[in-house]
């Protein structure tokens, strides 16, 4: 009888043992989940932060490109005002050199006489209804003249510059369609862009400023059209 209770009460101490060692386990498990979960948020809280330093940086990033593409656009009208200028320069000193042998009699001119005379009026004497009228008459009586590509440019560039850019747009056209071989022709496509752009067709503006790029490498002409692309991207 006594070994029995002896044995009885090992067993109350043996299944005593075994549930704190379950509880004591079980303990463990949570403090080990808890710690798992604190690393979690912890990683997450570094993400979010990270997240929101990149989200400043993209930020940052956007508006310093906005300022180099507004500074794109004025480098480029700067380079157009300039590259206007010393295409006016060269012309008006080709013009003076010849101005002596162009005839002040009411005699009829010559070809070469009567363009010179019209150029002229536009850009040494900046009368430019009067060289309107000139060159349109130019295109009358010398219809096959070896200057009709310069004359339907400068008509273009004429008529554009007073706003009747559909005038323009017809002159150009006829020089780019007319005259593949014209040294003109490149600048006429940039001016044929310029109008597309101002006329908000933008997708034909990229065309023609493209053109250019491709047919008329490492030329002013080019140039413009880059800047010019850049500026539509």
């Amino acid at each position: 009888m006594a070994a029995s209770a002896s044995a009885q009460t090992a067993n109350v101490i043996d299944l005593s043992a075994s549930s704190d060692q379950r509880l004591e386990s079980l303990e463990q498990r949570l403090v080990q989940k808890g710690k798992t979960v604190l690393d979690m948020q912890q990683h997450i809280d570094t993400l979010q932060q990270e997240l929101n330093e990149l989200r400043g940086l993209n930020e940052t990033h956007e508006y310093r490109l906005n300022q180099i593409l507004q500074r794109q656009r004025e480098l480029y009208q700067e380079f157009d005002k300039l590259l206007t200028k010393v295409n006016t320069v060269e012309t008006s000193s080709a013009i003076e050199n010849t101005a002596s042998n162009v005839p002040t009699s009411d005699a009829p001119l010559s070809e070469s006489s009567a363009y010179e005379q019209a150029l002229n009026l536009a850009l040494k004497n900046k009368k430019f209804d009067e060289a309107i009228i000139k060159f349109k008459q130019y295109q009358i009586t010398y219809p096959d003249s070896s200057y009709m590509p310069n004359v339907h440019y400068w008509l273009g560039q004429l008529l554009f510059n007073k706003g009747d850019k559909d005038a323009a747009k017809k002159e150009f056209e006829s020089l780019v369609t007319n005259f593949a071989q014209s040294s003109k022709r490149g600048d006429a496509l940039v001016k044929l862009g310029k109008i597309a752009q101002d006329n908000n067709q933008l997708d034909k503006a990229r065309e023609l400023y493209q053109q250019v790029v491709n047919e008329y490498v490492d030329t002013s002409a080019a140039q413009i059209a880059k800047t010019r692309l850049s500026g539509l991207r």
